[in-house]
């Protein structure tokens, strides 16, 4: 097979990411695509006499609620911090985990706004090349040698192979597309191949100069010396951590969007047209006795002089004239509304009792939770990777906020808890996670911690007794 073939799926897909992606951005990306989502109407001729059609593609209106949405996921993602364990060593690495100077927060938000976008995206785990005499960490450290994380946005993740090895399914191929500058300073295309065929970890980078695709780069990441066993790319997509092509969650979102876009330029188009008076008269002969057209004046300084029964007046469309408009793009806001929180609702209980029962629990078995579950598993695997690549030990997980439903918490419900801690009804651990989960304590703090700074504090005002009296020396 030839390095730019490409998956069946991903021809299928390629025009849905595009729709996707031009939603999201907004009304510069749609209307840049003229008919390709608002097509002229009868008499007007895109690309050829465009005068027409310009002027009706400019009086449509996006109303971006695709973009809006999607901003709202990743905000209620990243309303609370990320829960972090990882070695110290590590800590300095999440400030620039991309070598580029983007932390892994920042990152970490990319990989969301993809999955919601586009439904997949990637990670690869990196390293800059090293000279082939062994450095010390400090030498290392001063080269910025050391693991770092690479997006593969889904229209760069061209195919894909599975394969069974040492009783493992797992990836043995990926091609993915980038660019490269040559010598002329021109963007020119390849296509980096990350291999299990030799039985190691290898990249092949594929350019295509006169004489078709070639090889022109083999490189063999190592560690310790010795080649890698996998490949370190990490997929993520919204449901499970597969390469396999499904449909992005806004779709359905961008489909309603583009359609209200379609409504808006009908009626603004309608509006412009009837808002421009045409004057009209019936029942007089428009040439004169040599036949000449006759020139009628209009204006408040001329008067018209009719024959009987002659009419005159000006042309219009009464506002009941777009009712139908205007009520599919009250509709079609509505639908968007709905679906964009279809996103963020728990998904239906087998019995209303149970759901009840589990409504405290937010939003953490939404659509957007299990996005942000599937990165937060992909990103605490690529930490790892990374880790072991360098040697270094100790517990990683990354942690992402599920809880996007708001608490009501009143302060008569906080009088009714700390009462039922007083009358010993609670304990006071259970108090703590209350005000915890309402959020009236800090998302990252734990009991323990809490305990440690209430005993620094000392004993409350009030409390203080003497057991000698009354205080006096």
């Amino acid at each position: 097979m030839k390095p730019d073939d490409q998956h069946p799926d991903y021809n299928k897909f390629l025009p849905v990411w595009t729709k996707c992606r031009d939603a999201a951005d907004g009304e510069r990306a749609i209307k840049s695509k003229g008919a390709a989502y608002l097509k002229p109407l009868a008499g007007q001729i895109e690309g050829k006499d465009e005068t027409a059609y310009n002027s009706y593609l400019d009086r449509a209106s996006y109303f971006n609620a695709t973009g809006r949405t999607v901003e709202t996921m990743s905000g209620l993602v990243f309303r609370k911090q990320m829960t972090k364990t990882i070695p110290n060593s590590l800590k300095e690495w999440l400030n620039d985990i991309t070598l580029s100077d983007e932390t892994l927060t920042e990152f970490a938000q990319s990989l969301i706004v993809e999955d919601v976008v586009t439904g997949r995206c990637g990670i690869l785990v990196e390293q800059p090349p090293v000279p082939n005499a062994p450095l010390t960490i400090a030498a290392k450290q001063a080269l910025g040698s050391r693991p770092y994380f690479v997006l593969y946005k889904t229209e760069s993740i061209r195919n894909w192979k599975y394969k069974r090895i040492n009783n493992r399914y797992i990836l043995a191929n990926i091609w993915l597309g980038e660019t490269y500058e040559d010598d002329e300073g021109e963007i020119k295309d390849q296509i980096r191949q990350l291999t299990l065929d030799t039985g190691v970890y290898q990249q092949l980078i594929w350019r295509k100069p006169a004489t078709g695709w070639q090889i022109v780069e083999t490189i063999t990441p190592l560690k310790n010396g010795a080649p890698l066993p996998e490949i370190p790319f990490f997929p993520i997509a919204p449901q499970k951590p597969k390469l396999d092509i499904v449909a992005p969650p806004i779709e359905s979102l961008a489909d309603v969007n583009i359609s209200h876009y379609k409504n808006s330029a009908d009626l603004e188009n309608g509006v412009h047209i009837s808002g421009m008076p045409t004057a009209y008269i019936t029942g007089v002969d428009d040439t004169d006795d040599n036949g000449n057209k006759s020139v009628i004046y209009l204006g408040s300084s001329t008067i018209l002089t009719l024959p009987k029964d002659a009419t005159a007046g000006f042309l219009q469309c009464g506002s009941e004239g777009f009712a139908s408009l205007e009520k599919a793009m009250d509709r079609k806001e509505q639908q968007m509304a709905a679906l964009g929180a279809r996103m963020l609702s728990p998904e239906k209980k087998e019995a209303e009792a149970a759901e009840t029962h589990e409504i405290k629990r937010g939003g953490e078995n939404s659509v957007l939770a299990t996005i942000a579950g599937v990165v937060e598993r992909q990103l605490t695997k690529a930490l790892q990777f990374a880790a072991d690549w360098e040697g270094i030990d100790g517990e990683i997980a990354i942690e992402l906020n599920k809880d996007y439903i708001p608490v009501t918490f009143t302060g008569a419900d906080l009088t009714a808890w700390v009462a039922a801690r007083q009358a010993g009804e609670i304990s006071k651990e259970t108090l703590f996670n209350v005000l915890k989960y309402s959020e009236w304590l800090p998302d990252d703090t734990t009991f323990e911690e809490e305990q440690a700074r209430i005993d620094e504090d000392g004993p409350p005002l009030g409390s203080l007794t003497n057991e000698g009296g009354d205080g006096a020396e």
